[in-house]
């Protein structure tokens, strides 16, 4: 969420709201937030499936929500490293960030793949190769659907959001959805002050007992600062959580350097592997 997206939510005043029922109303205002999806998503590249073409283990994957809408994306099955697929220990579910897609992604999470975890990511609705419209209400309804749909496969619930992501995934979590970890990489601290009811401020949503949640922000981060997400890094903290303000860390998956990105992905792993 740059600033020049946050100046254009905050240059436009009408809201709205609706209920979780009418999954893709406005809830941000009826002006500002589609234009703000639609500048997002046109920042995003074309779905490539070349990208993902020549990794083993990675198919596929769809997930039908209760309002009919498809949503697409990739499943990377739990397999050995030496090119057997294994009985997975739980799932990783993936919340992406706003411009980002699937396919981009799932080959960096190969290593939970190898460690015995079914590694799932979707395109948001409205993004890459899934249906419907653009709206944070029917995006974080849609988490909530598929991560109790995981659940019902898997002992091991997991959960990774990204920058918008993680705004998605504190929204699965305090609606009572049960996980045994979460990570939430550089999320705002608020929606609310851009035009979006408070009962979606990730800071509202964050759980009394937070010790399964590892919160990272970055010193550099040039998309979201630390007057974004700091409330949400030391509410946390006070209440159990654990956090890092990564001296050398940017925004998720735009950091300097590819040892900077490999340390940042190692912390996430670790964390959600050990809990």
């Amino acid at each position: 969420m740059s600033k020049y997206f946050i100046t254009i939510l905050l240059s436009l005043s009408i809201i709205t709201d609706l209920s979780a029922n009418d999954r893709e109303g406005t809830i941000c205002g009826f002006i500002q937030e589609p234009l703000l999806f639609w500048l997002w998503s046109s920042t995003a590249p074309a779905p490539d499936s070349d990208r993902v073409s020549h990794l083993q283990f990675v198919e596929p994957a769809e997930y039908m929500t209760s309002d009919g809408k498809t949503l697409r994306g990739y499943k990377y099955l739990s397999n050995d490293g030496i090119g057997h697929q294994m009985p997975a220990k739980g799932y990783v579910l993936v919340a992406l960030g706003n411009a980002m897609l699937a396919d981009q992604i799932i080959g960096s999470l190969r290593e939970y793949s190898e460690l015995h975890y079914d590694v799932y990511i979707f395109d948001y609705r409205g993004y890459g190769n899934s249906d419907g419209k653009r709206r944070i209400n029917a995006i974080i309804e849609d988490y909530k659907e598929i991560a109790l749909s995981l659940n019902r496969l898997y002992e091991r619930k997991l959960l990774y959001g990204i920058s918008l992501g993680g705004a998605v995934m504190l929204n699965v979590i305090g609606s009572g959805v049960e996980y045994d970890a979460a990570v939430i990489d550089s999320s705002p601290s608020l929606l609310s002050d851009y035009g979006c009811p408070e009962r979606i401020d990730p800071l509202v949503n964050l759980p009394q007992d937070a010790s399964k949640l590892l919160i990272i922000t970055g010193q550099k981060d040039s998309v979201l600062g630390d007057r974004m997400t700091s409330k949400l890094r030391e509410g946390a903290q006070a209440r159990g959580a654990k956090t890092v303000h990564g001296k050398r860390f940017s925004h998720p998956f735009m950091d300097r350097d590819y040892d900077i990105h490999h340390q940042r992905m190692e912390l996430v792993r670790n964390y959600l592997l050990a809990q």
